[in-house]
């Protein structure tokens, strides 16, 4: 099971745009996931293919879960982008205007220039397959015993056989393409200034994910599966999920229906049904003596929260019960 590890790098960024927390640096993206088992899902799209939404890109959106998780353990903090964009934007002066305008024009002339030069990298495999054909077809002439005055005049005369390849060198001076910037890291203050953050507006779950990633789980939105979290106990893209989680508060009644319900859905699709919640505070977690109680610890981030997990056996409905109710 993957352990987050912490480091010395700096604060990441995430952008709170519209109540939706994103990350669209893919350094950041790849280090989260590395270090702090933050998957999550792309919801950009893909500028090759910008009319499909099978497989999508950069930005990465973050469930509010994951991003308070990531502020708790000092690892990014939150920026609300509705109001950063504007006043970042009416602080520059002239000056810094002009540098960044030029620097799109500068960009754009580089784009330019590259496309020219792989273009101009193209055309002479154009040329040299048509020599090729037109090699071979002189070649047959020889071979077919024709006259061999007719053959020394076309292997004297071939322009094919001593064409050389046309160098052509690159304009030095381009317009430049009209770029429009993706990312808006300009504005971004650099390291010795300090951004002010944002809330993040969690759900009452939250000390459940927090639990559950103390313990380093891998956690994917479990929507289609009914419940509130796919618990994986490694990267998605390597391990199936084990876990159905869903919260439910400490003095919260849990019904039959939800155990059995949730139990009999996550069976059949090969999880385990886990629910749990944090415990109350100054509650007991047992009826017994005070040695025969359980500790209930609370980790790094998360509160104490007691889970459970309960899977289908197949038995009979008062089987089941009766042996919930002891």
């Amino acid at each position: 099971m993957a352990s987050s590890v912490t480091g010395d790098a700096p604060l990441l960024r995430i952008a709170k745009v519209g109540g939706r927390y994103l990350v669209f640096d893919i350094e950041d993206v790849m280090y989260l996931r590395r270090n702090y088992n933050i998957c999550s899902v792309f919801v950009g799209t893909i500028p090759q293919n910008p009319q499909q939404n099978v497989f999508m890109g950069l930005p990465l959106e973050l469930m509010p879960e994951e991003a308070q998780v990531l502020v708790d353990k000092g690892v990014a903090y939150v920026a609300d982008d509705g109001t950063f964009h504007p006043t970042r934007l009416a602080a520059f002066d002239e000056s810094s205007r002009k540098a960044y305008i030029q620097s799109l024009k500068n960009q754009g002339k580089v784009m330019q220039m590259a496309a020219m030069e792989s273009s101009m990298r193209n055309k002479p495999k154009v040329n040299e397959g048509k020599s090729k054909k037109k090699n071979k077809g002189s070649e047959d002439v020889k071979s077919s015993g024709e006259n061999t005055e007719k053959s020394e005049d076309i292997s004297l005369f071939d322009s094919t056989s001593t064409c050389r390849k046309q160098v052509i060198n690159p304009p030095q001076e381009v317009e430049g393409y009209v770029l429009t910037p993706t990312t808006s890291s300009f504005l971004i203050p650099s390291s010795s200034e300090k951004e002010q953050t944002a809330n993040v507006d969690v759900p009452v779950s939250y000390p459940l994910f927090a639990h559950l990633h103390d313990k380093g789980y891998y956690m994917m939105p479990g929507l289609r599966f009914g419940c509130d979290y796919n618990v994986y106990p490694g990267d998605p893209l390597r391990f199936h999920s084990h876990f159905a989680a869903v919260h439910f508060g400490w003095e919260e009644e849990i019904t039959m229906m939800d155990l059995v319900g949730g139990g009999r859905l996550a069976t059949s699709v090969k999880k385990g049904y886990l629910f749990g919640g944090a415990v109350a505070a100054g509650d007991s977690v047992s009826q017994g003596d005070e040695d025969e109680k359980p500790k209930v610890r609370g980790g790094p981030v998360a509160p104490p929260v007691r889970a459970f997990c309960l899977e289908w056996a197949g038995l009979p409905a008062e089987i089941a019960m009766y042996g919930m109710q002891q």
